[in-house]
């Protein structure tokens, strides 16, 4: 996806939590923000690309995030978040930004979801149901939207996405909860989901 020099990935590999690193880094030292950029790149990356939902513009937004939060790294101050949140923040406004600029208005949500060698029929109906299901989550109110992109599509952990959304983590269950039932409601699926 990307090229890491060996340098960072060392770094990558250091237990130096985020705050060691973001301090070296606002000092003047590239490779702690290296660090940072090789710990975090491949999340964010993943973040992007359900957003988007193409390789090439991901990794473009995904650059674009990190130079945007190397350009800031003076003025960011820990305030009880991780950084990792900070960088979801950055994340966030540069999609929106892309959306707004182009006016695009679905995500692919059956990325890697599909089956492995599909005959034409069953092409034609993840094609149906993959449209269903954006039309259905577009729809859905924006912090429904968030956490289905986050929890299911990107399969991050519960703590981390109420760390990303600066909620607590049962607020995050019960948002969760009521964005896939309202989901289900839209696409008539009383059940579940089909992934």
């Amino acid at each position: 996806m990307f090229v890491r020099p060996i340098a960072l990935r060392e770094f990558a590999r250091s237990d130096s939590p985020d705050n060691e690193l973001v301090t070296s880094a606002q000092a003047g030292e590239p490779s702690a923000f290296g660090a940072l950029y090789d710990r975090y790149l491949d999340p964010i990356y993943r973040y992007i690309h359900t957003r988007v939902g193409n390789q090439v513009e991901a990794q473009d937004l995904t650059e674009l995030v990190f130079l945007k939060a190397y350009e800031r790294i003076g003025d960011y101050e820990e305030r009880g978040h991780q950084f990792s949140a900070y960088l979801y923040r950055i994340a966030r406004n540069v999609v929106v930004d892309y959306h707004r600029q182009r006016r695009l208005e679905s995500i692919d949500l059956l990325n890697g979801a599909e089956h492995p060698d599909p005959g034409p029929d069953e092409q034609v109906v993840q094609r149906e149901h993959a449209r269903t299901l954006r039309v259905a989550l577009h729809q859905l109110p924006s912090d429904y939207q968030e956490v289905i992109r986050l929890r299911v599509l990107m399969e991050l952990p519960t703590a981390q996405v109420a760390l990303w959304m600066d909620r607590s983590d049962g607020a995050v269950r019960a948002l969760l909860y009521r964005a896939l039932k309202a989901l289900r409601s839209q696409v008539g699926e009383p059940n579940g989901v089909e992934r």
